[in-house]
Parts: C-alpha cells; structure tokens; sequence
C-alpha cells in the first residue's frame, strides 16, 4: 500500500493546526477561487494572486502570529506575501517562472481535492440521489459492443457513488441520533427542536432521498439492471468480444486478465443493488432511532406533571441551572462501619412452604374519581405513539386536503407536543400525511416556530 506523505509533504497538514488557521483556509479558499476558471487551470500570475489576498487583509485587522523563520509581516502585502511562503513551503502551492520577471502560482491536485471536500464540508453540501439509479438503468438498457467499455465502466462508478452516498448518510444520521442521546445531554427543549426541524431536516428529509424512496426508488429499476447485467456475463460471445476489446484499448496482453475486468464490473453492479435495499433498510430503521430518542427527549423536557417523571424533570433543571447548588439538601450521606465480623451475617431458617391466602378487597375504598385520574395517567403516554397522532392528524385535516401549523388549535401544552410530533412523525412508516416547511415564522397562541403545511397523502 502506498504510503500517504509519499503523495503529499509531511507537513501539509500543519496549515490546519497553525494558530492562524481560520487566515490560512480563507487564503487557500481566496487563491482557489481565484485561479478556478477554463483558462487558468488552477494556475494564476503571482501579482494577481497577491492583490486578492491585499484585498482580503484590507478588511481584516487580524494579526498574523510569526512562525519558522518567516520575516514579520504588517502590512496587507506582508501578509498576503507571507501566507503565499508557508502554503509553498507546507506544500498547497508551487510556484512556476513563466519569464520576463513573471511567476505563476499553481495548486497540486491534492490540494484541489482537499479544498473541494473542505468548501463541501463549509457550505453542507447535501448528496443527490435523484437519477442515479435511472442513469444506471439507461446505461445498461442501451448496450452495446460498440461503446461497451465505456458503459460498463460509467455504470459501475454510478453504483458506487450511489452505495458511498447512502453509506454517507447513514452515518450523518448516526451523527445526529449521537449528539442527541451522547454529547448534548444539557440541551434545553429550544436548542433540540432547531437541531431537529432544521438541521436534520436538511440533512436526512431532502428531495433527493423522497425521490430515492418513490420516483426514482430501487425496486422501480432494480429487475431491469439485474437482467441486463445477467443478459451480459451470461452471453459467451459478447463476454468474449468485450475481453477482447479490454485487451486492445486497456493493453492487457493476457485475454483472461481481460475477461476478469469485465467479469468483475458486472459482478460488482449485480452484487451492490442486491445489497443495497438492505442499506436503505439499514438507513430507515437509524432514522427511526433517532426519531425515536428526539420524541422521548421532546417529551420528557415538556413533562411538567406531578407524576414521578415530572417531578424528576423539573428537579433536574433545578440542579443544571444552579451553579452552587447545595446537594446536602437532597442526600444525606453518612459514614457507616459494621460493629462487628458477624454483624452482616443472617441465619439459615428452614424453609417453609407459603400458601396464598385469599385477598378481600373492598370496591368503595377507592372513589370514582381517583380511579379515573389513575386511568388518565396510564394512559397519557399512549395519545403520543405514531398510531394515535397519526389519527390525530386524520381528524385535523377531515375532509380538507391540507391544513398550514399556524392554523392548528394550541390551547394546552399537549397540544405544543402534538405539533412537534406531527412533524417529528411525519417521514416514518406507515403515517397518512406529510408535511412541507414553507420558511415563514408564524405564531400561534404562545408559541413561535417556521410554519409547515401538513398535508394528507391521499391527495397527492
């Protein structure tokens, strides 16, 4: 296996741990922007270059802190200069004569790759599903010898961009089931509902995944890969041509080094969409999860009831809210010793069969109303399961084909839990509506949040 610092300098990382960090990535990402066109290639005269980053200094009053042995910089063209050394120096950048006093600025193309995947990371750039499955479907449903090679090759790196795409987005998800059940255990109930109904809104519940899951879903496309692909490795002749093929336009002199190449591509493309409904699978049950914990966590910080879990809750916020709060009032610990060796121990009794007796219990020691408080209790819990608000969605919308948040009735804070549910519900299995954020802040009652519209799937 190659090593990694033979392909890049050992010290091309230390840019990202300098104490001037945030200036060197702003300068990279200034320079990147500057020399991505067709005509300079990512290559740019030194002068131009350096009036960007002048440009950029200008409006920053940032000191730079003095590393290796550069000379100190003060000015904008100091800086500017200074920045362009060390990215030479830890490797981004080389520099190229071009003559006549001029010099040119080049980024590596490891260095491209690495700015790419970092503006991605800065910008949360979502993957797109929409159509890969299609493309490979067209791929193979046209093949021919002709372009064979070709065909086979574009089908088999859209596959893989679909299998690494998804696996990606499974993993975003267990990012977000980690930092809401892990790492944000102090969250309050303002901060989980932005995390949830924005953030993981946008990164989980995109078009793009919608339409992997009806339009452009697997089982739609999946019968018709898996035969072509079958069609192929099964046909002796074309395997044969194709091998042949490979050999001319690849220079592979051993024909069964040739057959394998072709061999494995269509292998690989059988082998991954006969594995990936298990992935999407995979990625729906995650999702549930998550949403699962966010509801709980909804409804324990919602929780003021004078039941166990309430009082618990609120003595919890007590004691997080309170810097200097004093425990003694609640623990009373004590120092205990045995009095002796034989003090904790206990003598063996012979055993003695039980025999149950007969319990009477009298109907009217309990009251009607007790009873009734005590049934409410138990059941309070279940008016928050899918089933019941998915019901409770049906009985909103009545014979109306959508209704907008703003509108619904929020008089009691079961009704404010109703409604983040409704939306926290509303991509899971099963449910009988959908719902579609519009951007626009509203209030209702005493609440304010962006406004959805919830929408019954019967009429879409």
């Amino acid at each position: 296996m190659a090593q990694l610092f033979e392909k890049i300098p050992y010290n091309f990382f230390s840019v990202l741990a300098s104490p001037n960090k945030e200036i060197y990535i702003d300068c990279i990402l200034v320079i990147y922007h500057a020399v991505d066109s067709i005509e300079d290639a990512f290559q740019g005269d030194r002068e131009y270059i350096v009036a960007k980053l002048i440009d950029y200094f200008d409006d920053r009053s940032d000191e730079l802190v003095e590393e290796d042995d550069e000379e100190p910089a003060h000015t904008s063209r100091q800086k500017a200069n200074y920045v362009i050394n060390i990215l030479k120096k830890t490797g981004w950048l080389g520099e190229e004569e071009l003559g006549d006093y001029r010099t040119s600025l080049n980024l590596f193309d490891y260095s491209i790759q690495l700015i790419d995947t970092l503006i991605r990371i800065q910008n949360n750039t979502q993957n797109e599903y929409t159509g890969e499955i299609y493309t490979v479907f067209s791929l193979l449903s046209s093949f021919s010898i002709e372009e064979g090679i070709g065909v086979l090759e574009q089908a088999t790196l859209k596959t893989n961009d679909i299998i690494r795409k998804l696996k990606a987005l499974k993993a975003n998800i267990y990012r977000f089931y980690y930092d809401i059940t892990a790492k944000r255990t102090k969250d309050d109930l303002h901060v989980l509902l932005d995390k949830l109904l924005i953030e993981y809104k946008q990164n989980f519940f995109d078009s793009a995944y919608y339409n992997l899951k009806t339009t452009d879903s697997l089982s739609r496309y999946k019968r018709g890969i898996l035969e072509s692909v079958s069609k192929i490795i099964h046909d002796e002749n074309l395997m044969d041509e194709l091998a042949k093929l490979v050999m001319y336009k690849k220079r592979i002199e051993d024909y069964n080094e040739a057959f394998i190449y072709i061999e494995d591509k269509l292998r690989y493309i059988s082998d991954s969409f006969n594995a990936l409904e298990y992935l999407i699978l995979s990625i729906d049950k995650k999702n549930e999860q998550y949403v699962t914990a966010a509801a709980s966590k909804i409804l324990f910080l919602t929780n003021q009831s004078d039941d166990i879990e309430g009082i618990f809750n609120r003595l919890f916020q007590i004691v997080l809210n309170e810097k200097n709060f004093d425990y003694t009032k609640l623990f009373h610990i004590v120092q205990a010793k045995n009095l002796d060796t034989q003090s904790l121990y206990s003598q063996r009794r012979q055993r003695i069969d039980t025999q149950a007796e007969e319990i009477t219990f009298d109907d009217n020691f309990i009251s009607d109303d007790y009873r009734k408080e005590k049934i409410k209790a138990l059941l309070k819990n279940n008016i928050f399961g899918k089933k019941e608000i998915d019901q409770y969605v049906t009985n909103l919308l009545g014979d109306h084909p959508s209704i907008e948040a703003k509108d619904v009735s929020i008089d009691t804070q079961e009704d404010y839990v109703k409604l983040i549910l409704i939306f926290l519900y509303s991509k899971s299995v099963g449910m009988h509506y959908d719902v579609i954020p519009t951007g626009d802040r509203c209030k209702n009652n005493f609440i304010t949040f962006q406004n959805f519209i919830i929408k019954g799937k019967s009429y879409e």
